[in-house]
């Protein structure tokens, strides 16, 4: 989608690999997350009657009720940073021993871009997550590379003729005050279920960035000072609904519609002052409106004879309009004015069969493609002149197919193996000015691997290879330019290569509880965004550029622990080595780092029902680099008490992120002619309140208590 984020590297560091520094977010890329306990086992139960975990086809499946009931959960997004490996900060979902990983809906990957994914994911209660199947080498029939997450988003078909409901109210304070109201309904017939969520949100934030640098322009340096703030409002709408229908001979279709509508008001503003120190001081004020329209539908129908299929489109639209005013101390005033306008439509077809011969070979294939298109158009003008460097019209198309084949076999009790080949094609085309090109138009092969030695009923060695190719955003690879302020603007390079990613992990179990792994991870041509002082004016530029290679490998290790019914702890720990070697205009790097990260978890239960519980959390990440840059310690210190009054209708959840303000990403460059600090501050600290009301048919079931300490619950 249409967005423009003015973001350190360090942002999304501690996800490895990290996010942009200022992106265009459009296209279909995937939300990075990772799971550090991934594993491809053969059908193993934990404990119990009713496991909270089990590993079958090569999936760990959470059981998800049972597992986040005593933790400040409200919404399908929040769940994903507590599972056991998953570092979340923020809105981010932080990367543990992967490069990429996946997340999936029911099954497949969806049309909708990253963020409109985690705005309905948001927009979704808890409750309504049944369970989340994690694989660290996906099957392809899923119709993802590499690792993956799958949210399963279903109603509980076991109670049958029951209408029920949810209400929540969320108040959260931050710098400003921001409501969300979340309504559920959903009705379990015996051969149907529908669904029907509504959220709207209130979000006022606010961020700062504060900046030192010191170029050289033409042989002269220059002392400069920035210090620039944003305040972004907006009031949004989120609609879902899903309806399932089950066939008497087991065959079940299902369909599901996602709706997004965000107002055109209030506005969004920006504003900053630059201090260029003996020369003049120009103030900045930037104002941005405009709506965004998101519809997405999707039918899904599972046969009793092993055959899959389904479709789904999104459309999405959005306006945007910016006013950016220069103040100058000696002279008149610059007023850019920019208006944008974007359509988008994506649609993915798949289908998938397997059968079982032999003795016990399981044959996977299948077949999907995708379809999108884009249309983007902007206007610029200058003191109400047309400016010809931010005016433009662009269509851009992308096409896919692929096939794929496999298959899965156990050799005795001991050893599973599983793999896979995919074959895709990707072409993608541009219409910008009049002029027609390709950008890309190529086939690839995709190997994945997995193999599980199980030494015993508790000590378990997984092995898992994956592959993928990823293409750059036809945003980084426009060379058309957007200001941020009179220093700092947004470039696009049109040399961009595609990144190519080969991913290894080593996972050990011992005893069903310790987790030990090694991972290694290996892209040529990785996608990086990167700032640099241009030499001939007093200029500073964002653009994505290629380097020549990123090599990632650690160690890590997960280890829970309880003391008695009181406490239960996970922490996990983690050592990466970082080689980045590539060229950033004119400046050659190849650097190495070791970086180091800790997290620990704790859940306090304070009554003897466990109604009462407080949840600690803290974090570090040890200095870091990020090509060219040098990006210092981070720390951070969550809490949360949760309250579940009798009945377990009504429950209260009170919530501190980042308690000590600490989430302030430094970074900083000292390259000859290119030397500068910089330090964002996004507003995360902040106390929220969720009342959270159930009703209609939730009952409370009794189940034989389950031992979880092996993952730290």
């Amino acid at each position: 989608m249409k967005r423009i984020y003015y973001l350190l590297p360090i942002a999304g560091l501690l996800s490895l690999p990290t996010q942009m520094l200022a992106q265009k977010q459009t296209g279909s890329e995937t939300i990075l997350v990772n799971d550090s306990i991934t594993l491809n086992l053969p059908e193993v139960f934990v404990k119990a009657e009713r496991p909270l975990v089990k590993v079958a086809d090569g999936k760990l499946q959470y059981d998800i009720p049972n597992l986040m009931k005593s933790k400040p959960v409200d919404n399908a997004f929040d769940i994903l940073g507590e599972l056991p490996g998953v570092g979340k900060n923020g809105a981010n979902i932080s990367l543990l021993g992967t490069s990429e990983t996946t997340i999936i809906i029911n099954g497949r990957k969806s049309s909708m871009t990253p963020e409109q994914l985690a705005d309905m994911l948001k927009a979704t209660p808890s409750s309504k997550v049944k369970k989340i199947e994690v694989m660290y080498s996906t099957p392809p029939q899923y119709g993802v590379r590499g690792a993956s997450i799958n949210v399963v988003i279903e109603n509980d078909r076991s109670l049958a003729d029951i209408l029920k409901g949810e209400i929540s109210l969320t108040g959260k304070q931050a710098w400003y005050f921001s409501p969300t109201a979340l309504m559920n309904l959903s009705y379990t017939g015996k051969k149907y279920a529908a669904d029907l969520s509504y959220s709207a949100n209130y979000r006022h934030g606010r961020s700062t960035e504060d900046m030192h640098a010191e170029p050289t322009v033409n042989g002269t340096k220059y002392d400069i000072l920035q210090k620039n703030w944003s305040e972004n409002k907006g009031i949004s709408h989120n609609l879902r609904g899903a309806f399932e229908y089950d066939f008497s001979n087991k065959d079940k279709l299902s369909a599901s519609y996602t709706g997004k509508y965000v107002q055109d008001k209030p506005v969004s503003l920006r504003g900053g002052q630059t201090d260029f120190k003996g020369i003049e001081t120009v103030n900045t004020a930037s104002r941005t409106t405009g709506p965004s329209f998101l519809h997405s539908t999707r039918i899904d129908y599972n046969g009793h004879k092993n055959l899959n299929a389904g479709i789904d489109y999104t459309f999405y639209k959005d306006k945007s309009l910016q006013d950016l005013v220069n103040n100058f101390e000696d002279s008149n005033d610059q007023d850019r004015r920019n208006e944008s306008k974007q359509k988008s439509q994506r649609a993915n077809i798949y289908i998938n069969h397997f059968v079982v011969v032999g003795e016990g070979w399981k044959i996977s294939y299948g077949a999907e493609a995708s379809l999108s298109g884009t249309t983007n158009e902007a206007s610029a003008l200058l003191n109400n002149e047309k400016e010809s460097e931010g005016t433009f019209y662009m269509k851009q198309k992308e096409h896919s197919a692929g096939i794929f084949g496999g298959f899965s076999r156990s050799f005795g009790k001991k050893f599973t193996l599983n793999a896979s080949l995919a074959v895709r094609y990707y072409k993608a085309s541009v219409d910008s000015a009049g002029k027609k090109g390709t950008l890309w138009d190529q086939a690839d092969l995709f190997p994945s691997l997995s193999a599980v030695y199980r030494i015993d009923r508790s000590n378990m060695l997984q092995f898992s290879l994956s592959s993928n190719r990823k293409y750059p955003s036809y945003w980084a690879t426009t060379p058309n330019t957007y200001y941020m302020n009179i220093y700092s603007v947004i470039k696009g390079n049109p040399q961009l290569k595609p990144e190519l990613n080969y991913s290894m992990q080593l996972t050990y179990i011992i005893k069903n509880k310790y987790v030990l792994g090694a991972f290694a991870n290996f892209q040529p041509d990785k996608i990086q965004q990167m700032s640099y002082q241009q030499h001939d004016r007093l200029q500073s530029v964002f653009h994505s550029i290629n380097l020549d290679t990123h090599t990632m490998y650690g160690l890590m290790a997960v280890v829970p622990f309880r003391a008695g019914e009181v406490l239960s702890s996970r922490l996990t720990l983690m050592g990466f080595s970082i080689h980045d070697k590539g060229t950033l205009v004119d400046i050659s790097f190849d650097r190495k780092k070791l970086f180091g990260r800790a997290m620990l978890t704790n859940t306090i239960f304070l009554t003897r029902d466990k109604n009462l519980s407080l949840d600690i959390s803290g974090d570090y990440s040890s200095p870091a680099i990020q090509g060219i840059y040098d990006i210092d310690p981070l720390y951070s210190l969550d809490a949360a008490l949760v309250w579940t009054l009798p009945k377990k209708r009504l429950r209260l959840t009170l919530k501190g992120s980042d308690l000590l303000n600490s989430q302030k990403p430094l970074t900083h460059i000292d390259e000859q002619g290119q030397k500068s600090r910089m330090e964002l501050f996004q507003d995360i600290r902040s106390v929220s309140l969720t009342l959270r009301y159930s009703f209609g048919g939730y009952k409370e079931k009794k189940v034989k208590s389950v031992d979880t300490s092996r993952f730290g619950t």
